[in-house]
């Protein structure tokens, strides 16, 4: 019988999930060093399957600033992929190319955003190249649209572009050390319900 929403996954597909974001994290890290020119470290990323609701408790709250980043999957799998940064995270990418203090969105402007997007898009695609390698899948990765926004707010322009399953997500949590700075990342990725039973199809897991 086909699972109807991400609450039936268990320890084996919570695994292979786990083992696609070991893998993509690894990538990043090689992807980020080379452009930063710094030393990046990734540890092991956090998996998590949580309530859409709920994401704003893991990001800081609902009226934090963030910048979040939307790149839409499509092809073989349909969803998208939200990268949500924090000011510390942007000041740290920024600094690496010129030097600018960051305190608030306020401070960030175009070329600015440029930089974050730039970051956020290798970031993303060494996720998405890791998960279409192991699945032998052809995965599109959309241009990011961005906003910059309380968390609540960002969440939902999210939530009003893409579907999410049964209100559940894959939230991944990140530790990155650009330089020997500790910086937090956090990715929520959401698949159409469809597309996830593909997934694990390609990966050889029954659902």
């Amino acid at each position: 019988m086909g699972f109807t929403n991400l609450n039936e996954l268990d320890a084996m597909h919570l695994d292979v999930l786990r083992e696609i974001g070991n893998i993509g994290s690894g990538n990043a890290a090689t992807s980020l060093s080379s452009m930063l020119n710094t030393t990046v470290d990734i540890e092991v990323p956090t998996i998590s399957l949580i309530n859409y609701d709920n994401v704003s408790q893991y990001l800081g709250g609902k009226d934090r600033e963030v910048i979040g980043l939307a790149l839409g999957l499509e092809a073989d799998i349909d969803g998208v992929m939200l990268h949500v940064v924090q000011p510390q995270f942007a000041s740290r990418i920024i600094n690496a190319f010129y030097p600018k203090e960051i305190n608030t969105l306020a401070d960030i402007n175009e070329m600015d955003l440029s930089a974050v997007k730039e970051t956020s898009n290798i970031t993303t695609a060494a996720y998405v190249n890791s998960l279409a390698a192991l699945t032998n899948m052809f995965i599109n990765i959309t241009p990011p649209v961005d906003y910059l926004d309380t968390v609540e707010n960002v969440l939902k322009h999210a939530s009003n572009r893409f579907d999410s399953i049964g209100n559940q997500v894959i939230y991944i949590d990140e530790n990155l050390y650009i330089g020997g700075t500790e910086i937090k990342s956090s990715m929520i990725l959401i698949l159409q319900m469809e597309s996830l039973k593909k997934l694990f199809d390609k990966l050889g897991i029954s659902y």
